[in-house]
């Protein structure tokens, strides 16, 4: 299949299928699929815009479309095993920290897919048409490896029996890659996943969390009665200089999820927030740092709309939508993988990999020398 390639593409795809077999990925795929893999991956990353298979199979003729197509809609391939491949690679880079949350990808015109729906999107504070991805992401130093996701089908779609809310697909996630042995030290949520029933069975998995609780939550405090946004209102708050906000811990019982440690926040602009945890003997700054760590799980779905094509897809075969999602969070960990330092963004790698397809890996010529007569410019 490399024969087929052009020479400038050549070496891309080859780093891409050395990045897919370092994954381990090798012993869950045939090598037929593993090859077709790697090069879908490649033009995800070669390409920055309308990753389809059509284009594909032009940039990268090894193939033809038609078999880029049979490889989303016919092949037998599992996006859970590739996962649980990413997890097993993912448990030798340390402890880290995991952060659960979803994104709406925008698909205006696909009617016919039945992940399709219309949705309310934070983002644009409006209802899209598009389906929703649930990502559970594992985080340690400078890794965001997602280690599993879901589609979330709307209930217009599927029967009543057959609905899951987006919970209740973040705690099958969850008690996969605990089964798995991943090394967790915390889970960071947002106020949608900080319900009284999930936070609960993460009590039971010995696990602790961090969320954010919804303005109504009850909360019994020095023997009073009262919601959230009222206890909020009523505390005085101390501005922390370090954390740039104003904030107060205290230690109260929630009918709902029982005794939790609070932090009030309120920061500059008025804007306030009640975070939660079950780890009781955290302090004020630790809750608030891990609170703000859920922030990486945006700058994945930024960067895998931006960099690896997660809104791509044409397909309408709903196995099609699945595994295309799969395939762009593996082009997005191997993006990380070919930084040169960990400070470099994605954004600097995929360029530098095009500048190396497009340049053939010849450097640039020297630059002139003295002045340029005026008739060449002007001719």
């Amino acid at each position: 299949m490399t024969s087929r390639l052009y020479p400038t593409t050549r070496r891309l795809f080859q780093q891409v299928f050395r990045g897919l077999k370092a994954l381990g990925l090798g012993a869950v795929l045939s090598p037929l699929s593993f090859a077709l893999l790697a090069m879908y991956i490649t033009g995800l990353v070669l390409l920055d815009r309308r990753q389809n298979g059509t284009r594909i199979a032009d940039w990268l003729p090894a193939r033809c479309h038609d078999a880029i197509n049979r490889l989303l809609r016919t092949h037998d391939i599992s996006s859970r095993a590739l996962m649980k491949a990413v997890t097993a690679w993912a448990k030798r880079l340390g402890t880290g920290y995991l952060a659960v949350d979803d994104v709406v990808v925008e698909k205006p015109f696909s009617k016919r897919c039945g992940w399709m729906g219309w949705t309310y999107s934070t983002a644009q504070k409006r209802k899209v048409y598009g389906f929703h991805v649930v990502v559970l992401m594992w985080c340690c130093g400078c890794w965001r490896i997602p280690v599993a996701y879901r589609l979330w089908r709307p209930k217009a779609k599927c029967r009543a029996k057959n609905y899951r809310k987006k919970s209740q697909l973040a705690w099958d996630m969850i008690v996969e890659v605990v089964a798995q042995g991943l090394p967790i030290e915390y889970i960071a949520m947002d106020t949608l996943y900080s319900g009284s029933w999930l936070t609960k069975k993460i009590d039971r998995l010995g696990l602790k969390w961090v969320g954010v609780l919804h303005p109504n939550t009850t909360v019994f405090y020095r023997n009073q009665r009262q919601n959230v946004k009222t206890l909020s209102a009523r505390l005085k708050l101390k501005w922390r200089k370090r954390l740039g906000l104003r904030a107060r811990s205290i230690r109260a019982y929630l009918p709902k999820y029982g005794h939790l440690r609070l932090v009030v926040t309120r920061n500059r602009h008025g804007n306030g927030e009640v975070l939660a945890t079950n780890d009781l003997d955290t302090d004020l700054t630790t809750l608030v740092l891990r609170k703000r760590s859920r922030w990486s799980i945006e700058t994945l779905f930024r960067d895998a709309k931006q960099f690896s094509g997660l809104a791509a897809c044409q397909c309408r075969a709903d196995r099609a939508v699945v595994l295309h999602v799969a395939f762009v969070l593996l082009a997005f960990i191997l993006l990380q993988r070919f930084r040169r330092s960990p400070k470099e963004t994605l954004g600097t790698v995929k360029e530098r990999l095009q500048m190396q397809v497009f340049t053939g890996g010849f450097p640039p010529p020297a630059p002139l020398k003295g002045k340029v007569p005026l008739s060449h410019l002007t001719a």
